[in-house]
């Protein structure tokens, strides 16, 4: 019989009442917690599998079952899975699981390996990491496995790090790789793998492509790996070459690449790359769902965003009551809001019995997308009266909203509860709507001082902002500042170019307005063509100025000259001034 038979055998002959521990013994680790117990269910059930274990842990001594690896690591594993921390304060002896590992006299590398995982998910990264170091000094060689886990503690550790800390991270996420190479366990498979996916993590897609295409073998993981390390990094196009390449396909490639084109703000190629899934007999997931309503949100592709909506009640991906499916809720939530139907989306988010920060912010952010400014900031008062601690999200959409419904006193008190009353210190965002609230306003002056006075450089979206309102309020000294810097700041951006020059001829400085065309020439900047999107029979259709290529556009025209007879008709005079002058 082998030890891990002998040990089962021998623990169930102990006491009945064990039976769902010896469970838990034979297989392998169980879930966290599900969302469909309340917080006294969890805290029940937690106690009792926490003094189950102990005497468990205490009938493992007295028999001599914690000197097999087996039982030993299990528990283990039990105690970190389940968060069992003991009444003392110091760090070294908080976990449970750690005082178990420190009372076995020569643990193996499964010991090992179960408590560095265990550290680095329940103590921190650094500690499981640590801990690897700690078991060769002991003289313990790790095995493939130690890798596996020292890996997917590497990528814990970048996943708790903003992007601009990664430098320490990165330096000992490479001395792992050096550990692995040094071992001899990079050529297996699921250990290129993980590096592939650990230097996606980092931002390095040039390594993460060179073990891709040094590795003899290559699965459906590797590709998948690589393909969303490319989305993750909004680098579409080198994500695409590969999905058009991959020998086979299963629905994590083709989230990878949906979400890839979401990410990049493609979201007519990624609702036609759903199309083409379903085409080839493939259930979407939760997580492929949510990004589809992102897109349907950023197209108003409402006719779609209802399909998924009505797929998703009949699927029953939403759950029960008591385990509703937040992330999949909040994406309706945000999908309705944004196409305008407000009342849909307030009712889906009335009925959702819990709401975090970032549902709160999309029904915040979807009335004041569509001009609800009163009732944005009430929805925020909601917000603090249920206990909800707003993010710096909650403040762009609050301050944005004010900004579009002409609240300045009531923008102005916000901006200033950040650093006062929440503790909040303003960013480039922040500052960047404060000044869109007051250029909005009519106050320019008062806005440029804000972009000019704020610890960070202000950002060219910012300055256009405010270009705007300088153009909307025939503030041609403001304007001329703004625009000369903008000009600097990106010079081959022609849309800069030509927003001055109208300013200047709006003046009636046509000497200026001439001189700022010519710089645009010489410096070979050039406009983009503007575009926009408009959803027919579940059909996204994409036009730009003066385009001809529809294959109804001469039905379009003819309408548009309908609808612009009838505005002359009726006494419609357009404004000449936002009008591009053709030089």
């Amino acid at each position: 019989m082998s030890n891990k038979k002998a040990c089962i055998s021998t623990l169930s002959h102990y006491n009945s009442n064990y039976n769902p521990i010896l469970r838990l013994l034979q297989e392998p680790p169980p879930p966290s917690f599900g969302s469909s117990c309340n917080n006294n269910q969890k805290n029940l059930i937690k106690n009792l599998i926490t003094d189950d274990l102990r005497k468990l842990h205490a009938y493992s001594i007295t028999t001599g079952l914690i000197r097999e690896a087996f039982t030993a690591s299990r528990i283990i594993q039990l105690c970190f899975k389940f968060k069992i921390k003991t009444t003392t304060t110091s760090p070294q002896q908080r976990h449970y699981g750690r005082i178990i590992f420190g009372s076995i006299d020569c643990p193996d590398v499964y010991t090992w390996n179960s408590t560095i995982i265990g550290l680095a998910e329940q103590e921190s990264p650094e500690s499981g990491i640590s801990h690897y170091f700690q078991m060769l000094q002991r003289g313990v060689p790790p095995d493939s496995y130690t890798f596996a886990f020292l890996i997917k503690v590497c990528i814990i550790m970048l996943s708790r790090r903003p992007c601009n800390q990664y430098k320490a991270d990165e330096l000992v996420c490479r001395e792992i790789h050096g550990q692995v190479l040094k071992h001899g366990f990079e050529e297996l498979l699921v250990i290129r793998n993980s590096l592939i996916n650990m230097y996606c993590n980092m931002g390095c897609l040039s390594e993460s492509r060179v073990l891709f295409e040094t590795s003899s073998v290559l699965d459906l993981i590797s590709w998948n790996s690589m393909i969303s390390g490319y989305g993750k990094h909004r680098d579409v196009s080198a994500a695409r070459e590969l999905f058009d390449e991959m020998p086979e396909r299963n629905l994590v490639s083709w989230s990878a690449i949906i979400d890839g084109y979401v990410r990049s703000g493609g979201f007519s190629e990624a609702l036609s790359l759903f199309n083409q899934m379903q085409g080839s007999g493939i259930k979407p997931d939760v997580i492929i769902l949510v990004s589809v309503l992102k897109a349907c949100a950023n197209l108003g592709a409402l006719d779609l965003g209802r399909w998924v909506h009505m797929y998703i009640d009949k699927s029953k991906l939403l759950g029960r009551e008591r385990s509703r499916n937040l992330v999949l809720e909040t994406a309706l939530v945000d999908m309705y809001a944004k196409c305008g139907c407000i009342i849909v989306a307030l009712e889906l988010f009335n009925e959702m019995p819990d709401k975090d920060v970032i549902l709160w912010n999309a029904m915040i952010g979807g009335l004041a997308m569509h001009g609800h400014g009163r009732d944005a900031l009430h929805l925020f008062s909601r917000m603090m009266s249920y206990g909800t601690i707003p993010n710096d999200t909650t403040f762009v959409t609050v301050l944005s909203a004010c900004a579009h419904a002409g609240m300045v006193t009531e923008g102005v008190d916000i901006f200033q509860s950040m650093k006062q009353k929440y503790r909040l210190e303003p960013k480039v965002e922040h500052y960047g709507c404060f000044a869109d609230l007051l250029g909005r306003a009519g106050l320019v002056t008062e806005a440029e001082k804000v972009l000019e006075n704020m610890p960070m450089k202000p950002q060219a979206s910012q300055l256009g902002a405010l270009m705007a309102a300088c153009r909307t309020h025939n503030n041609i000294e403001v304007g001329e500042r703004v625009g000369n810097r903008l000009i600097s700041l990106e010079p081959h951006d022609g849309g800069r170019y030509v927003l001055l020059s109208n300013m200047y001829a709006a003046a009636g400085r046509w000497e200026d307005a001439r001189n700022i065309r010519k710089q645009m020439e010489q410096n070979g900047a050039k406009k983009e063509t503007g575009c926009s999107f408009m959803e027919s029979d579940g059909v996204v259709h994409e036009f730009v100025v003066g385009d001809t290529r529809h294959h109804q556009s001469r039905e379009i025209y003819a309408m548009l000259g309908d609808i612009e007879r009838e505005l002359k008709g009726v006494g419609f005079v357009q404004d000449a001034s936002n009008q591009v002058i053709d030089f």
